[in-house]
């Protein structure tokens, strides 16, 4: 299948896709190479779709090539496989007792396994000491203990809430005040646990030194409104005792030890500040006993692409000689595995291609295993050599998906900027065109993500648009991720009003160009997308349809209502809610609804603690009291920020499916 492509080369329009052929996609979120790297262990996820529910089971591959082979199947999710340094063990997490998700380990040969862990709080995945002995992992602990007795359990859930810090919510867990995450370790003999790390922080992200003996790790600060703030800290497995050996390095998280055992690396921005705006995340190091910190990546304006949270991602990867770190950088709407020298900083590229890597693991000096997807197919596992040589490409998860269905082309484009200089986006197109096509403009989120080489499952109704014989363009303006800390910068206080004059402009191009039709325009976008499709639509009447997903319509209050907001508006702004109130109130679509007149149907998760379901709810009122266009809400009952995604399953098909309708009723020509 040639890259660009969906589907079976003798396809046509009459081959239409569906928001529900969504459900038949699998994919690969996480892996871990074997000590010798002649097998990878990988988790895939897919849809139970009588249930209405994800299913995960552990597979292993032997990266020589040959057959993989199912590995687990609990009755819902295995996942987070690790294992052992001798490769005789696979620790994994679980939650196939029904309750928390627990550690579990089992023979490389297979067999039954064992459950290791018996926490009161979801279990994270293991860490492996170098031994084999023993194994670190986070879990949540109850400031106050849950009763056991379900009755009692039920009042206790209903108790006064007391709140002494601004971040006591997280999107897609709900509350987290009442309890904190922290370093437990577990000895593989007895099953003997004990909790290493105390005290009102966040402790995450645990890794082992060479020797054994102290493990490094992630702590959050503990002020009332440091919520961004975290450092690396090293603890004595014998003593519990922890020494703080970061201070700069903002955000700092996923410590890893250098071979030799004198320095670590991390992620971080470029400084410790209350801000969580930064999209520019560099490698750092900084000697294990403490010591000035450097920011290894300085030099190198792509940053470094982590896993949303609460996953943890895997740190920088080193080389067996302690002269390189690999990890996963953004660059022109590709994910590649990049390698910086620990000398003097430079950086080469490991692993690229017109695709986005999204997890990787490694045996250093001998392979490279990762999960990559491309526009023609959303997740598969690869492996290479540690120099990016010899690759091969170990599964083809979803042929029998992509052959049934249509083709959709999807290619880079280039696009002037109103502002100077070339912005990039992505156009897929009908196979079969007869004229100037309607056209869906589709806007990206963050800001600073952005649009790419991938088969996206969250926004598949680019694909059923395009089946129908719609064109869809997601443009890559300024503000976005992978072109560099100057560009991704470049809408702080703007938001807006530096961008849609480039999304305007991409649209003339297409229309110039007879591919799309100036009178059946249309424009949707999910979270900083919402945001934009919300204060488009406010600002021009050329689109005839509008789908604004979980946006941010009022900076005010998304400033006290966010789980992030506090911390995020002030970067994006750049000014303090108090101060910067005309700037808050200037870029708050909500502030503009009465000019709107384009047909717009909101869509967003009751349970959205990023962009809270509040925003959409005045959007919608604004819309009704204005009473200039058809409007209509849409709620997913507990549906996260991130319900696109990892939601139930049905929701997800309902939210493609609504975009799709909705954005085609609006265009018709009947």
């Amino acid at each position: 299948m040639a890259a660009g492509e969906v589907g079976h080369p003798g396809g046509s329009l009459s081959d239409r896709m569906d928001a529900a052929d969504l459900l038949a996609f699998k994919t690969i979120p996480e892996l871990d190479i074997s000590p010798d790297g002649t097998r990878v262990a990988y988790v895939v996820t897919w849809i139970d779709t009588e249930k209405d529910e994800y299913r995960s089971t552990i597979h292993v591959a032997p990266t020589d090539g040959g057959a993989p082979v199912e590995f687990t199947r609990g009755p819902t999710r295995d996942s987070d496989p690790r294992w052992s340094h001798d490769g005789t063990e696979l620790a994994f997490l679980s939650d196939r007792t029904g309750g928390e998700r627990q550690i579990y380990v089992m023979s490389a040969r297979g067999g039954e396994p064992r459950q290791l862990t018996s926490v009161p709080g979801h279990a994270e995945a293991a860490s492996w000491s170098p031994d084999g002995t023993k194994i670190v992992f986070s879990a949540r602990v109850w400031l106050e203990p849950r009763p056991q007795d379900a009755s009692a359990r039920a009042r206790w859930e209903e108790r006064p809430r007391h709140v002494t810090k601004a971040q006591y919510k997280t999107d897609g867990h709900g509350y987290t005040f009442d309890s904190r995450s922290h370093l437990f370790i577990v000895d593989l003999a007895t099953g003997e646990t004990k909790q290493l790390t105390d005290g009102d922080f966040e402790d995450r992200a645990g890794s082992w030194s060479p020797d054994g003996q102290q493990i490094a790790f992630a702590r959050t600060r503990g002020g009332k409104g440091e919520y961004s703030w975290s450092d690396i800290w090293v603890a004595d497995v014998a003593t519990g005792a922890a020494l703080r050996i970061t201070e700069n390095v903002g955000r700092a998280t996923s410590p890893t030890w250098s071979p030799d055992g004198t320095t670590i690396a991390c992620y971080g921005t470029d400084a410790q500040e209350p801000g969580l705006g930064d999209p520019m995340v560099r490698v750092w190091t900084v000697p294990a006993h403490g010591g000035k910190e450097r920011r290894l990546t300085e030099r190198y304006d792509r940053g470094a692409v982590l896993l949303p949270t609460p996953a943890i991602t895997p740190g920088p990867i080193w080389s067996p000689d302690n002269a390189s770190v690999t990890f996963i950088a953004g660059d022109h709407g590709n994910m590649h595995l990049v390698r910086a020298a620990i000398a003097d900083g430079s950086t080469s590229g490991v692993v690229g291609g017109e695709r986005q890597i999204t997890f990787a693991s490694a045996q250093p000096g001998s392979r490279i295993a990762f999960a990559a997807g491309d526009l023609a197919a959303p997740s598969d596992l690869y492996v290479t050599a540690w120099d990016g040589s010899r690759e091969r490409r170990l599964t083809r998860l979803n042929k029998e998906i992509l052959a049934q269905l249509a083709p959709v082309h999807g290619e880079r484009r280039t696009f002037s900027s109103p502002h100077g200089g070339p912005l990039e986006g992505w156009l897929f197109l009908p196979s079969e065109r007869r004229g100037p096509a309607p056209l869906l403009v589709d806007i990206h989120g963050g800001p600073a993500s952005f649009a790419g080489n991938r088969f996206s499952l969250s926004y598949f109704y680019r694909y059923v648009l395009t089946s129908r014989g719609w064109a869809v363009l997601t443009l890559n303006p300024t503000g976005s991720g992978s072109y560099g800390r100057e560009f991704a910068n470049g809408i702080r206080a703007k938001w807006g009003e530096l961008d849609l004059p480039e999304q305007l402009a991409a649209v003339d191009q297409l229309v110039a160009e007879g591919i799309a039709d100036a009178d059946r325009l249309a424009v949707a976008g999910y979270s900083y997308g919402g945001f934009m499709t919300s204060w488009t639509i406010g600002h021009t009447d050329r689109f005839k349809a509008a789908v604004v997903g979980a946006p941010v319509t009022n900076q005010e209050s998304f400033f006290g209502t966010s789980d992030i907001g506090m911390w995020f508006a002030p970067w994006e702004m750049n000014a303090g809610l108090t101060e910067g109130r005309e700037t808050f109130r200037r870029l708050s679509p909500i502030n503009y609804v009465d000019r709107v007149r384009t047909p717009t149907l909101v869509l967003h998760g009751e349970a959205d603690e990023r962009c809270p379901i509040g925003q959409g709810e005045e959007l919608f009122a604004g819309l009704v009291a204005a009473a200039r266009v058809p409007t209509e809400f849409v709620r997913y009952p507990g549906g996260s920020h991130m319900f696109i995604a990892e939601g139930r399953p049905s929701h997800r098909v309902d939210f493609n499916r609504r975009v799709v309708d909705w954005v085609t009723r609006h265009t018709s020509r009947d």
